[in-house]
């Protein structure tokens, strides 16, 4: 009994996780057979991706952003609308709820999450990005699409399925509120599929999920992913490849400085969210008495 009570905890991550796998799976075998499609040959296309070197041709380079872009949106929308109705772990009527955001704690909360945010930039700031993703990410910051896909979309559906269908549903389930965080967390990190976007995403996971669970929504969180989000938009859109490529250090004139300045954002952060976790009134989910 214990140990089914203890996966039925789990399960939620579990089946959250493998929806948005499958969506994803589903939306690259599409962008990839596009891709072949429009590559001057086909079979050459085709060959390149079946043996992993798909870097060797124009593969991505020939999908529109927009296309890519639209593709992402689709498949992230997907995998919510799985969620809410097929394993009915999203409660959109609390979830998106505005009139339940106490303002005044929850701008504290987004302040200090930004300042989390740029502290952990100075810790992730050696490890680069896969080339492709880069290039990507740089060509949909120049399209309306990409734009609408990395700052507004992306964020919402990911706060949809990481911290309301997952790190939600384990709390109604009864999980403890660390594990359920800390799961959240993890499969938010590993969802980037890359080091450098999931070793950010990480503690920036962690920071979202004490909001979401003291808040119980995503309102406040929705808003901070896709502030975060929008800056790097932003920096990707306006900055020459040089100054994109220029590291904290370069920028604040030595190491020492870029990590003082990393440990003074990482302590206002956890000032900010301690006075934030004190202020705001009591809103955490609570356990469902019965299981459904």
């Amino acid at each position: 009994m214990a140990l089914t009570t203890s996966l039925h905890k789990y399960l939620p991550a579990v089946q959250t996780i493998l929806v948005f796998l499958l969506a994803q799976g589903l939306g690259t075998v599409l962008i990839v057979a596009i891709g072949i499609l429009l590559s001057p040959d086909n079979s050459a296309g085709f060959d390149a991706y079946t043996f992993g070197e798909t870097q060797n041709i124009p593969l991505f380079e020939k999908i529109p952003a927009s296309l890519f872009a639209i593709a992402l949106m689709a498949v992230d929308i997907l995998a919510v609308l799985c969620c809410y109705f097929l394993l009915h772990n999203i409660r959109f009527d609390t979830t998106l709820n505005t009139k339940l955001i106490s303002w005044r704690p929850g701008l504290l909360a987004i302040a200090g999450g930004v300042l989390g945010a740029l502290s952990i930039s100075v810790v992730t700031d050696g490890i680069e990005l896969p080339e492709i993703v880069e290039q990507m990410s740089k060509a949909m910051s120049h399209n309306f699409w990409g734009v609408l896909a990395m700052a507004i979309v992306g964020p919402v559906t990911e706060e949809l399925l990481f911290r309301e269908a997952i790190e939600g549903e384990m709390l109604r389930r009864g999980a403890a509120p660390w594990t359920a965080i800390s799961v959240s967390a993890l499969a938010f990190s590993a969802a980037h599929l890359n080091l450098a976007q999931g070793f950010y995403a990480l503690p920036l996971g962690i920071l979202f999920g004490i909001i979401y669970f003291r808040t119980g929504n995503i309102v406040l969180t929705s808003l901070l992913h896709i502030l975060n989000n929008g800056i790097a938009v932003v920096l990707l859109h306006t900055l020459s490849e040089d100054m994109a490529d220029t590291s904290f250090a370069e920028w604040f004139g030595s190491a020492f400085a870029a990590y003082t300045f990393m440990a003074f954002s990482g302590i206002l952060c956890i000032v900010l969210m301690k006075v934030f976790w004190d202020c705001y009134p009591n809103r955490k989910i609570q356990a469902k008495s019965t299981f459904t």
